[in-house]
């Protein structure tokens, strides 16, 4: 199996906002930067530095305490008032001023500088300290998006499983994640998708940089989507109070994974569409274009080629996006692995919940291997997590899994939905299970999505598609 040996982008150099009035001293400081490897800005006064800020993003800023005007004080506040105000991380703020008194420093550190030096401190010293400062933010930055990792994904460490079907999955993973090509991931719910993703990043060549996920179900609003995936300037709609920057550029130098996408509607198709051709986009409210450089990855369970054959999804978007497909098998077909999955998911539980561990005999396994899994890995951890709290030490057979309503194997498969013998028509079950959700939302079409778990702008698409109208409808959507 051959690897990319492309070496990773360089990685630009730290760019420096100096925010200070005496423009010789800022102009001479500048120079000794830039020989030093930074890339500098200059601002005059705080207004100036604050415009500078907001229009474009700065690893460090270095300002002086007395300017005309506001002072480097206020700067400070607003700098930590606006990343708390947009859940973002401030970039860090070290003070250089001819004021050498303690309670300045001590003020100043207060509010949120990272470090204090006078005008008369040698380049070198200048340098280094700058050096520090900038180390410092990355490591506590590295800290908090490990933690939220370890959050958010603290119950899948790896891929578990031996099963053939795990092994292909594996060798995919293997196969793309040292280049730089763009990976459509599919499967049902609940199959550990962000898992896979998760997992190309690892073994990319970005793995040190930052992975950002975006849920693009979790925005059924399009202004919320594309406001989270590209950032918005001040003022840009009702309740931008402070600009935002995108996890499109938070994922600069990174991974992007994009989730669900196939929930995405029309607006925020086109809109992404331009953004994976280029790796350009714009803020809400500006005009300014923004060029990043991230490895993209996407999933969704649904089956977007037919997506594409009922115009529900961009053409032009779907091949861009299926670059290289990876499929994610259901856990039905590998029910072998479930032999290692039930262990592995009790050692989970035994740490999160500080219990006993469970043991299930023969006949649970049995039982669990024979269950359709309708939710797949995600369903199986609820029911181990479930089975570790309430039997805490003890062992767990066939018949505390009925107690749970577990043991569907001699039910029929009631966890889930039964194919008949002659098959199905599946556009007469989707427009008769759209008709019954109108019927029972009282034909509120937001309710129906509810029902349905779609987006309001898919169950439009259905309405259309399958002719449904209602008096009680002012527009008709059928037509």
């Amino acid at each position: 199996m051959s690897k990319s040996t492309a070496a990773p982008a360089a990685s630009p150099s730290p760019r420096i906002l100096i925010v200070e009035d005496e423009i010789a001293f800022a102009s001479r400081l500048a120079k000794n930067l830039k020989l030093d490897g930074f890339s500098v800005d200059i601002a005059g006064d705080v207004e100036t530095a604050l415009e500078r800020l907001g229009a474009e993003s700065h690893d460090l800023v270095l300002t002086d305490i007395r300017m005309p005007g506001r002072s480097g004080l206020d700067l400070i506040d607003e700098i930590m008032n606006a990343a708390e105000q947009s859940e973002a991380t401030p970039p860090p703020t070290v003070v250089i001023s001819s004021i050498g008194d303690i309670e300045t420093a001590v003020d100043a550190m207060r509010r949120g500088a990272v470090d204090y030096m006078t005008k008369e401190t040698s380049r070198e010293e200048i340098t280094l300290r700058l050096r520090n400062a900038l180390r410092q933010s990355r490591l506590a930055t590295e800290v908090r998006r490990l933690r939220q990792s370890l959050d958010r994904y603290g119950d899948f460490d790896e891929i578990v499983g031996t099963s053939d079907s795990v092994k292909r999955l594996k060798d995919s993973i293997g196969e793309v994640a040292p280049s730089e090509a763009t990976v459509l991931i599919t499967g049902e719910t609940g199959v550990g998708k962000e898992l896979v993703a998760r997992a190309i990043h690892k073994a990319s060549q970005r793995s040190a940089n930052a992975f950002v996920e975006v849920n693009c179900a979790a925005l059924p609003d399009e202004n919320l989507f594309l406001s989270e995936l590209f950032g918005h300037e001040r003022g840009a709609f009702t309740g931008a109070i402070s600009r935002k920057r995108g996890q499109f550029e938070l994922a600069d130098g990174g991974t992007l994974f994009l989730d669900e996408v196939g929930e995405l509607g029309a607006a925020a198709q086109a809109r992404l569409l331009r953004a994976v051709e280029t790796l350009q986009f714009n803020r809400l409210g500006s005009e300014r274009t923004i060029t990043v450089n991230c490895r993209l990855v996407f999933a969704t369970n649904k089956d977007l080629e037919a997506e594409v054959e009922a115009d529900l999804f961009r053409r032009d978007l779907f091949y861009r996006i299926n670059v290289c497909p990876i499929r994610v098998p259901p856990l039905r077909s590998r029910s072998e692995d479930i032999g290692d999955l039930v262990p592995f998911f009790i050692r989970r539980m035994v740490a999160k919940h500080h219990l006993a561990p469970i043991e299930l005999a023969d006949d649970a396994f049995d039982s669990l291997r024979a269950n359709p899994w309708p939710g797949n890995i995600r369903e199986l951890s609820n029911v181990i997590e479930r089975l570790s709290i309430r039997f805490a030490g003890k062992t767990v057979g066939a018949a505390q899994l009925r107690e749970l309503d577990l043991s569907a194997a001699d039910q029929g498969g009631a966890a889930g939905m039964i194919l008949p013998e002659g098959g199905v028509d599946m556009l007469e079950v989707e427009k008769s299970l759209v008709l019954q959700a109108l019927q029972r939302a009282d034909w509120s079409q937001r309710k129906a999505a509810g029902l349905l778990g779609i987006s309001v702008d898919r169950m439009n698409a259905r309405v259309r598609k399958f002719g449904f109208s209602h008096p009680s409808w002012r527009v008709h959507k059928g037509a």
